[in-house]
């Protein structure tokens, strides 16, 4: 029951951060949408930062396993599995009308300053990301279907670093011109 009901709270928790961002979401909010008592909240987390360093945790988790979805396809070749999964991305953030982007790379921007935890807690997750594109950039080059100009490693930091770019520019500019692009520079000089 307990497992449940933390799983409900973060994925509350995840949506409002997403929209509204760490700082902007009060233990109210939080409480309020998850329909759970002021003094429960402290019965599941020990504060709202132990909270907020859950919440990164629990996103990471559910969009590596989107994320392994594509690059584990065996269907397509490792470009076509790394390329797929960015322009799905694309139409996905086209639906949500361009806002939220990636909440590693809002809690990057919001929280790396204010909170080494926040930091660290960050920067451990994008390396499990980065980790599962070096994985499939590796098998691919070993495979001929992907460049061997850098090495995989290189690639998969590249990769990372330019599309959380893509999403900030894509949030402030409100259209996925800043994706196109990543993905035109990906599919052709990079991959």
């Amino acid at each position: 029951m307990k497992k449940e009901t933390v799983e409900s709270i973060l994925e509350i928790g995840t949506d409002l951060i997403l929209k509204n961002g760490y700082h902007s979401v009060g233990l109210n909010k939080i409480l309020k949408e998850a329909n759970i008592p002021k003094g429960s909240f402290y019965y599941y987390f020990k504060s709202k930062e132990d909270f907020g360093l859950q919440v990164i945790k629990f996103y990471s988790e559910k969009s590596l396993t989107i994320l392994k979805s594509y690059l584990d396809n065996d269907t397509k070749n490792h470009k076509e599995r790394i390329i797929s999964f960015f322009k799905d991305m694309q139409e996905v953030y086209k639906t949500k009308g361009y806002k939220e982007g990636c909440l590693l790379g809002n809690c990057s921007t919001e929280l790396s300053d204010f909170s080494e935890s926040f930091s660290i807690s960050v920067a451990n997750e994008l390396s499990v990301w980065e980790k599962c594109f070096e994985n499939c950039i590796q098998e691919g080059q070993i495979e001929g279907n992907i460049k061997i100009s850098e090495s995989p490693k290189i690639l998969s930091d590249l990769i990372l670093t330019m599309w959380e770019g893509a999403l900030l520019r894509m949030k402030s500019a409100k259209n996925v011109e800043s994706i196109e692009t990543f993905i035109l520079y990906l599919e052709k000089y990079t991959l």
